[in-house]
């Protein structure tokens, strides 16, 4: 017989010890996230303070959006492809800044229907202008511009057609 004030009389764990196992669980929970949160931490500390995401987030020759929404709707290329398009991150100006802010970004119709593209862009964060829709016929590249003194916030895909609409990245400057 087991003797254990932790086990019942047939050897089933007691309440007590029920409880024991739950907050052993709620407590291995809690580090889990105290060590996911310090994570998320340490990785938001080696962020590019320049435009408050990690580089590797950035636009880049060779990213890619795809869209397969209907007519009509619109695809954000910036959340859903090409990353953050404010800057520009692969120099080192003398100011000790590694990034600069994009001034065109210069994409290519590598789907099999017409697309339509817009920018939006604005002077600073919470302003935000959208320029008119521009078609891209399949193959077809264009150079994307946000303007003098003004950021490249994101660039919308649009599908003309049934077929995916796609834009490939060829260019940033």
């Amino acid at each position: 017989m087991n003797d254990s004030p932790d086990a019942g009389w047939n050897g089933s764990p007691t309440p007590r010890r029920q409880l024991r196992a739950r907050c052993l669980l709620r407590t291995s929970a809690l580090v889990w996230l105290a060590l996911l949160t310090l994570a998320a931490i340490v990785s938001t500390a080696a962020c590019d303070r320049a435009g408050g995401q990690a580089t590797g987030d950035r636009v880049a020759v060779g990213r890619e959006c795809r869209s397969t929404l209907a007519q009509g709707l619109q695809l954000s290329c910036g959340t859903y492809g090409f990353g953050d398009l404010r800057y520009v991150c692969r120099t080192t100006d003398t100011s000790g800044h590694r990034c600069l802010p994009t001034t065109a970004v210069t994409v290519r119709n590598t789907g099999r229907s017409a697309v339509l593209v817009t920018v939006v862009k604005g002077p600073r964060q919470g302003i935000r202008e959208q320029s008119g829709e521009q078609a891209l016929a399949p193959g077809q590249s264009a150079v994307l511009r946000p303007g003098a003194r003004e950021f490249l916030f994101d660039i919308t895909l649009g599908n003309t057609g049934s077929a995916r609409g796609s834009l490939l990245v060829m260019r940033v400057q």
